[in-house]
């Protein structure tokens, strides 16, 4: 959805998860913004505050953008993208600003914006700021956080990775305050018809650089909570006084997302809600891809850095059966990790080269797979942009249907296309993942991992797997709320990630299993060498063979954890229902108890008339193994829990 409105001097702009309106009577500032989820619409800007709040202070006088007339227009839409420019002067004409915007359907803005004066008059300017209030007063929850420009290290055997630092998962009373131009702050948002968050909103700045390349140590970014709204501050000078005399230039680019949960999957769903994951059982083909010395390119083998991780070195494809073993045991989905590759590479150093290593095995394997129903996502890197013109799908796989699985789905990792502490290409990455979108097909799948829950690169894809660095080990499982932050799950699907790392251990077990069901996700085991898969799965069966008992393909998933729904509605806190809804006009309902240590009870309400089912369709409980079906009996729409143990769940079909 993309729909543009012009009345009189403004211009809104509708998308699937916001709605944004710029006025030309206040400086072509944004005067009007409201989140979306499924349900309902929340406004976020109040009293006479605007989006970005562009203040000058000259010769101790303030002057903001908002409080001037500007010259707004639409300079071009298209079916995913309408661009507006906008163009001010102010302080009595000695500064000209001029934007561009582009809002994308999938709920998001950039705005190249550039600050010029001419240099015909001489003064003294002591600030430049950009001043953000959302109103959260009718939030239920709320947490945010922010990414700064100070490195954060991350060791693996190959070598060491260099990201932006960070502060996540803060209180919204908590206040922050650093001598930098932060790239990234974010605030996530939940209602009184959801547990946890339903909506994310971001905030991106690009360059860290002053006006008129006055020191960096006279910028400064600001966060908390001010009243009953959450601010942010992005200040572009501050703490001096510059003389201003000399024709001068500022540009920069900042950019805002708006998203919310990816729980449809129906044709014509809305781009800013579409997961074409929905429902998939992943198998992680993870075989050892490393090579020795003597045969890695320019003969560089990275560094070990860590005695825990040593390199897995290539030994060989793994044989066809393995598709057959995977698919028996529920998978829907295979992810072929980089051994596929001539040369796999290292997270950029060396480069992989994304050329298929053993053609013949390929094709074979993404054949069986396709016999066996599976859908076929091969690794890459988001680091390694020229991976888009290798020609997976013309040769092997199918558009439409099968996709890519971008390890390294990040913009912030200091490998990605000039990203430095003073730089980091938000937009460029934006539009990457629009081509990846594009390349997959409308239809095709893109599960993104990094570890990092930001909305930046989980705008244009389908799953966010999460679980790998190190804040997760600590934080992702610790109590739901963390786990719906740090999930993404506000702002697109999710998966837990497993493997043959000792540090996932946590991450296919009892209590991630009892995760997924409440959450609506289905778990990510590995497929490696000399472990049957039957074993690597076994953590995560009961809920595969749950799933595998609801015909047809999943089109909707009903979570009132994270967003809104009439369709089911359970009071008791530590009951999570997620109700799966079919395209054969059947569902599947999970009901898990996530208390760590407490059996619990409570009513699980049903309102099929929301579910496209008539009134009085049948519900069955199912008796798997591993589920604890006798905690559940059937009253008329109601499921009444009883005793239900910790980290355990039961199934019932409706329809």
């Amino acid at each position: 959805m993309l729909k543009l409105t012009r009345k009189g001097r403004k211009i809104t702009v509708e998308t699937g998860s916001g709605s944004i309106t710029w006025d030309a009577d206040k400086g072509g500032e944004i005067i009007d913004f409201a989140c979306k989820n499924e349900k309902e619409s929340h406004k976020l800007l109040s009293d006479d505050a605007t989006i970005s709040g562009l203040k000058f202070v000259i010769g101790g006088q303030a002057y903001k953008l908002s409080e001037t007339k500007a010259d707004l227009k639409i300079e071009s839409i298209d079916k995913d993208r309408i661009v507006i420019t906008n163009q001010a002067c102010l302080a009595r004409g000695f500064i000209k600003i001029i934007q561009t915007y582009q809002v994308h359907q999938e709920g998001a803005v950039f705005c190249e914006q550039v600050i010029e004066t001419e240099g015909k008059n001489s003064f003294t300017l002591s600030e430049i700021s950009m001043n953000i209030l959302l109103d959260v007063g009718s939030a239920k929850s709320a947490r945010w956080g922010y990414f700064t420009r100070e490195p954060w290290y991350k060791r693996d055997y190959s070598t060491t990775h260099v990201f932006y630092g960070m502060d996540l998962y803060k209180n919204l009373d908590d206040i922050s305050c650093h001598r930098e131009l932060w790239p990234l702050a974010s605030i996530d948002l939940g209602w009184a018809n959801t547990k946890f968050f339903s909506n994310k909103i971001e905030f991106v700045l690009d360059e860290w650089v002053s006006f008129n390349d006055a020191p960096r140590q006279y910028t400064m970014s600001y966060g908390g909570r001010s009243g009953k709204k959450w601010v942010l501050k992005w200040y572009i000078l501050q703490g001096m006084q510059m003389t201003v005399s000399q024709p001068s230039r500022y540009r920069n680019k900042w950019g805002m997302f708006f998203l919310t949960s990816r729980t449809q999957n129906e044709k014509g769903s809305d781009a800013a809600l579409k997961n074409n994951v929905l429902g998939c059982r992943v198998a992680h083909c993870m075989y050892p891809y490393a090579q020795i010395e003597k045969d890695w390119p320019w003969v560089v083998m990275p560094v070990k850095q860590v005695a825990c991780q040593p390199p897995q070195l290539f030994k060989g494809n793994p044989d066809i059966k393995r598709v057959d073993e995977a698919a028996d045991a529920g998978a829907n989905l295979m992810i072929i990790h980089q051994f596929w590759m001539r040369n796999p590479g290292t997270n950029c150093e060396p480069p992989a080269d994304y050329v298929v290593k053993d053609p013949q095995w390929f094709k074979a394997f993404v054949d069986r797979c396709h016999r066996r129903g599976m859908r076929v996502l091969t690794y890459i890197r988001g680091c390694e942009q020229y991976q888009m013109y290798q020609s997976w799908f013309e040769d092997y796989m199918q558009r439409d249907w099968d996709g890519l699985y971008p390890d390294w789905n990040s913009p912030h990792a200091m490998g990605f296309t000039k990203t430095s502490l003073l730089h980091w290409s938000s937009y460029a990455y934006f539009m990457y993942l629009k081509a990846m979108r594009k390349r997959v097909g409308e239809y095709g799948a893109i599960i993104g991992h990094t570890g990092f829950p930001f909305a930046l690169t989980q705008s244009c894809i389908d799953v966010a797997l999460c679980g790998e660095l190190s804040i997760k080990h600590d934080e992702l499982l610790t109590v739901p709320e963390s786990t719906a932050y740090f999930s993404c799950l506000d702002c697109s699907g999710a998966h837990l990630i497993g493997g043959n790392l000792k540090d996932r251990a946590e991450f296919s077990g009892k209590k991630a299993a009892a995760i997924c069901s409440a959450f609506g996700m289905t778990g990510h085991p590995v497929l490696e060498p000399g472990v049957p898969f039957e074993k690597a799965a076994a953590y995560i069966k009961p809920l595969w063979d749950a799933m595998t008992s609801l015909p047809g393909r999943v089109v909707k998933l009903h979570n009132p954890a994270y967003c809104p729904t009439d369709a089911v509605y359970c009071k008791e806190f530590w009951l999570f229902p997620s109700l799966w809804q079919s395209d054969q006009g059947k569902c599947l309902l999970l009901v898990t108890n996530l208390s760590d240590n407490e059996k619990k009870s409570g009513d699980v309400l049903i309102d099929t008339g929301k579910l496209d089912l008539s009134k009085n369709a049948g519900m069955r409980i199912l008796k798997i193994k591993g589920t604890c079906f006798h905690s559940a009996t059937i009253k008329d729409n109601i499921v009444k829990i009883k005793d239900l143990p910790p980290h355990s769940f039961c199934a019932i079909i409706i329809g």
